[in-house]
């Protein structure tokens, strides 16, 4: 069944008590592949780890569980702060997570602040990707990691959203978009899930020197 473009719209950017309505089904439809990606991104002990488009908060919650050293969230939708910040109230409170009302296209943190940085169902709502991934590389020290998490342009994925909201990519895209961000070591794993494709992309910034900016295969 495709989604509406009220509900799409709500998706992008949840406002007022129907948005809060739509937040929190989103942050059970998507559960599965918000575990998968934290899986992926394989948070080790002490890292400073950042969430563009933290939404609800669940995923970036499970990150907090895991042995970093901080966790930090930025949404551009009151809603979704107010959510976020309320499951992760816990570290908040002791200093070891934060949540942010911003933009991934102007995050308010200074270079090279994080270890990794990860986004999921949300590259479908950048226009100007390039721009929000180099803002997200920024951010990252050398080396640091950052991982996408979305479901790739294909028929299916085609019919159910509608382009009005949605700007769909598939994985060879969303490699070169990475690539061109100034990212390397970039790959892709995809996932069955729910008869529904889910794709992890990943990158890491350069240590230092150039950086090879041809995509790796997959």
């Amino acid at each position: 069944m495709a989604k509406s473009e009220l509900i799409s719209r709500q998706s992008r950017h949840p406002s007022g008590w129907f948005g809060e309505i739509v937040a929190r089904v989103m942050s059970f439809e998507t559960a599965h592949e918000n575990r998968v990606a934290v899986e992926r991104l394989a948070v080790q002990a002490g890292e400073a780890v950042l969430e563009v488009g933290c939404g609800h908060g669940r995923t970036l919650r499970l990150v907090a569980r895991a042995p970093c050293g901080f966790v930090a969230g930025v949404d551009p939708s009151q809603v979704m702060v107010r959510l976020a910040r309320r499951r992760l109230r816990r570290w908040i409170r002791v200093g070891q997570a934060e949540v942010t009302l911003a933009a991934g296209r102007s995050l308010p943190y200074p270079d090279a602040r994080f270890d990794a940085a990860f986004a999921v169902h949300v590259l479908a709502f950048w226009h100007d990707a390039v721009a929000e991934l180099r803002e997200i590389r920024r951010v990252l020290r050398p080396g640091g990691r950052v991982l996408l998490g979305y479901r790739p342009r294909d028929a299916t994925t085609l019919a159910a959203l509608p382009a009005s909201v949605y700007k769909l990519r598939s994985v060879d895209e969303t490699q070169r978009l990475l690539a061109e961000a100034g990212f390397g070591a970039i790959h892709s794993t995809e996932y069955a899930l729910a008869k529904k494709v889910f794709v992890c992309t990943q990158g890491a910034c350069p240590a230092g020197g150039s950086v090879d900016l041809s995509p790796t295969q997959r």
